[in-house]
Formats: C-alpha cells, sequence, structure tokens
C-alpha cells in the first residue's frame, strides 16, 4: 500500500507541479503495469462518475489506456463503423456500437460523444446520457488543463488522432482550420486555425507522440 500511495502522490506532484504541467508519461506507465490494483480503483472512479473525480484521475485513466495491451488509438472496425452509422444517422447502430467501444476503451472521446448524442435521440435514461456527456467533458477539460496548446512545450496531448478535433470544436469552438502539419521532431500536429473567443492563437498544438510511437511498434 506504501508503495502505491508513493506512485499516486508522484503522479500528481508531476501532472501538477506548474499551472501548465508536463505530463510524465513514464510515471504513468509504470502505474499501468507495476500498480494495476490502483489503475483499475482510479478506473471504477471514473466509470462510476464519483462526483469527487479530480482532474489527475482523468489523467491517469485517459492516458493510462494508451499503456494497456488492448490500445489501438482508436483505429479498429467498430470505430469506423461507429463514424459510418453517424455519418448514415442509423442512431440505434450508433448507439450500440458506441457501447461496445467503451467496453473496451472507456476513454474514447469518439464512443462518448455519439453515446451520449444517440441516447438523448434515443431517450434513453437521463442518467445514462449524462454519465456520457460527464465523461466525454470531463477528459476535454483535463487535455485542456494540462496544456495550454500554444507552444510545442506546453501541447494539448491526446492519444487517438480524432480525438484532435473534439478539442478543436468540442471544446475550443474552432469554426475554420487553415492547415495541419506535422512537427516530426516535437512529434506534435501544428493546426492552422481561425482564432475564437476560447482560443485566440492562430496555431493549435497537440502533442500525438502516444498514437504515433503505438503506430511504430505495430509496423515493426
Amino acid at each position: 500500500m506504501r508503495k502505491i500511495v508513493t506512485m499516486a502522490a508522484l503522479l500528481v506532484a508531476t501532472l501538477f507541479a506548474s499551472a501548465q504541467a508536463q505530463l510524465d508519461y513514464k510515471t504513468i506507465k509504470d502505474i499501468v503495469e507495476n500498480e494495476k490494483q490502483y489503475y483499475n480503483d482510479i478506473l471504477n472512479v471514473y466509470l462510476n462518475d464519483d462526483p469527487y473525480i479530480r482532474v489527475d484521475d482523468y489523467a491517469l485513466v485517459y492516458y493510462g489506456q494508451s499503456f494497456l495491451p488492448a490500445y489501438n488509438g482508436g483505429n479498429d472496425k467498430n470505430e469506423e463503423a461507429l463514424k459510418s452509422y453517424a455519418a448514415e444517422g442509423k442512431l440505434l447502430e450508433q448507439y450500440e456500437t458506441a457501447k461496445k467501444i467503451l467496453e473496451y476503451n472507456p476513454v474514447s472521446l469518439n464512443a462518448l460523444f455519439y453515446a451520449w448524442r444517440a441516447s438523448e435521440e434515443l431517450i434513453k435514461p437521463q442518467e445514462e446520457t449524462n454519465s456520457y456527456l460527464k465523461k466525454y467533458l470531463g477528459i476535454l477539460d483535463m487535455i485542456t488543463t494540462m496544456g495550454d496548446g500554444k507552444s510545442s512545450s506546453t501541447p494539448f496531448r491526446v492519444i487517438s488522432p480524432d480525438d484532435q478535433d473534439h478539442i478543436l470544436y468540442g471544446k475550443l469552438d474552432i469554426e475554420k482550420v487553415v492547415s495541419r502539419n506535422l512537427d516530426t521532431q516535437t512529434l506534435c500536429n501544428i493546426i492552422t486555425v481561425e482564432p475564437t473567443e476560447k482560443f485566440t492563437s492562430r496555431r493549435v498544438y497537440i502533442d500525438v507522440s502516444r498514437y504515433l510511437s503505438h503506430t511504430a511498434k505495430s509496423i515493426k
């Protein structure tokens, strides 16, 4: 127990060392791989919509997902099917597929978003609809708390390429994207946008290193 408490304290200290914290992926990886019970405990806090869930809990669950064997960066047949069902307006299929994804990837922003929208349209219990929305907004708030997205040293960090658009459109209210370019040195996507009230800079820096690292390993 003492070791778990120490690891947890280290994570919190690392994540909040400054106003715009630098995430320590090594610490998160160590917790996921060596402190599985602690990780599962925090995962349950997240899954159960605990009212006292903290920003660092969201961070551990979200980024920790990228160190699990099941991690695929949002790249699988269910994710592709989900996008198709959403584009075609097939609400029931959209709802069922999103729920299926959340069983093995509870932090999928695509699945949370479409489960929320479909459950509203299908008039599912309000508690269920609210649960999807709480998780969705909680993750977006966490990502934009851990960085300001204004430079490669304080980027927004995501574990799935699709999560970038949820930040741009779901959080920053970006209306126009001018260009997207990958900086191969920092592994940040540099996205040129028309500024908004919520994001006044012209460039948004989004770190996609976890996804690129996973993709490189898969190719090998």
